[in-house]
């Protein structure tokens, strides 16, 4: 009982955390787009992996939970990818309304006329402010 109970309480804290501050702006509309149709591939793949696990066991017919688990788990990770990928920054200040978010590390490659090298920069964008 205790174990689902922290099971219920994680997968409040996420859904709260992926619900947009400013549902009325055309960004969020996408951003929470990708982050539900993330979700539904994760969970497709999840259920999938947990078939694959179901049919190995010694008693497939036994162990339908793993579907349960498996699409649980892939909701939940393709939730958590769709929301990471989508945010921008850690601190974003718009119409004054500071938000926090998981920032996304982006990762560029760029020739170096100095060294005549191509290099890899990766960047982390610890604030964003639309005026």
């Amino acid at each position: 009982m205790r174990r689902r109970l922290i099971i219920f309480t994680l997968i409040i804290l996420l859904a709260v955390q992926i619900i947009p501050s400013k549902s009325v702006l055309a960004d969020d509309a996408v951003m929470m787009r990708n982050i539900f149709t993330d979700a539904l591939y994760g969970g497709a793949v999840g259920t999938l992996i947990g078939v694959a696990f179901m049919l190995i066991s010694d008693k497939p017919s036994d162990n339908w939970n793993y579907l349960a688990y498996g699409a649980g788990g892939g909701i939940i990770a393709g939730a958590a990818i769709g929301m990471a990928s989508s945010t921008k920054a850690l601190a974003e200040v718009e119409h004054g309304k500071i938000t926090l978010n998981v920032p996304e590390i982006k990762t560029d490659v760029i020739y170096d006329k100095r060294d005549q090298e191509m290099e890899v920069v990766k960047s982390l964008s610890l604030l964003r402010y639309n005026f």
